[in-house]
């Protein structure tokens, strides 16, 4: 089964921490990869099924917004598989 792909763009370490951490203790998500594009700006990326993701978005991009800047949010419910091995990590051991 495919797993879905959360993406949750912050500004600050902080933000990105709090975001982090209130997406992992709402849902049963896995946080993939944090990506610094530079000026503070960080892209937090999650996998887990559709549900857990949208549910963990909600909810870390309103604890971020608490404390920081959220400049974007988006689902991929279904991403595509030339994204693995170049956006999105691939696992060790897991077969694309």
């Amino acid at each position: 089964m495919k797993k879905s792909l959360g993406l949750i763009e912050v500004i600050g370490t902080v933000t990105a921490t709090i975001a982090i951490d209130a997406m992992s203790k709402h849902a049963f998500v896995e946080v993939t990869k944090v990506d610094q594009a530079g000026s503070g700006l960080l892209t937090i990326m999650i996998e887990g099924d559709l549900a857990s993701v949208q549910a963990a978005l909600e909810v870390g991009a309103d604890q971020a917004s608490m404390h920081g800047q959220v400049v974007a949010v988006k689902v991929i419910p279904k991403p595509d598989q030339q994204l693995y091995g170049k956006l999105i990590p691939n696992k060790e051991g897991e077969s694309s």
